[in-house]
């Protein structure tokens, strides 16, 4: 499956797909969430953190506030409310957060003129201006955009 687009009354429209999984972690609306691989499934997520960026990584966005170890209604392709931090601007490309598990960021360049890989899941369509608003974003975490060296 890919994200799928229609033409809505005055603008491009995404398709929503959404999965039930178990969550691991209490989640709040917005959140970026890892699928976890165990017995050759993905049945279970939990909330991402910086480490999650690598290409082979399924992400999702909660849907609505979970508790630890109940199931919950996870956006993987579409158009989502996700919490993202602050410097956050319509148009920027995204990815998982350094600094703030559950979040969506832009893309930040190494320290020392290093290189990493990140895949790009979401491009904000908005802006955020604190670490916890919920912006609307543009979400691929099954494919992604791209992954790119930074």
């Amino acid at each position: 499956m890919a994200l799928v687009m229609t033409q809505g009354p005055s603008a491009l429209e995404f398709e929503n797909q959404v999965v039930e999984v178990t969550c691991t972690d209490a989640l709040s609306k917005g959140n970026l969430v890892e699928f976890t691989l165990a017995n050759e499934e993905y049945a279970a997520c939990t909330k991402s953190t910086a480490a999650l960026n690598g290409a082979g990584v399924l992400m999702g966005i909660a849907l609505a506030d979970v508790a630890a170890g109940a199931k919950g209604n996870i956006g993987v392709r579409g158009q989502f409310a996700a919490t993202c931090d602050s410097e956050v601007a319509a148009g920027n490309a995204l990815m998982a957060s350094a600094g703030h598990a559950g979040n969506l960021d832009v893309i930040a360049a190494p320290a020392g003129g290093g290189t990493t890989t990140g895949k790009i899941v979401g491009i904000a369509l908005g802006a955020s201006a604190s670490d916890t608003d919920l912006t609307q974003v543009l979400f691929d975490g099954i494919t992604g955009f791209s992954s790119q060296s930074l």
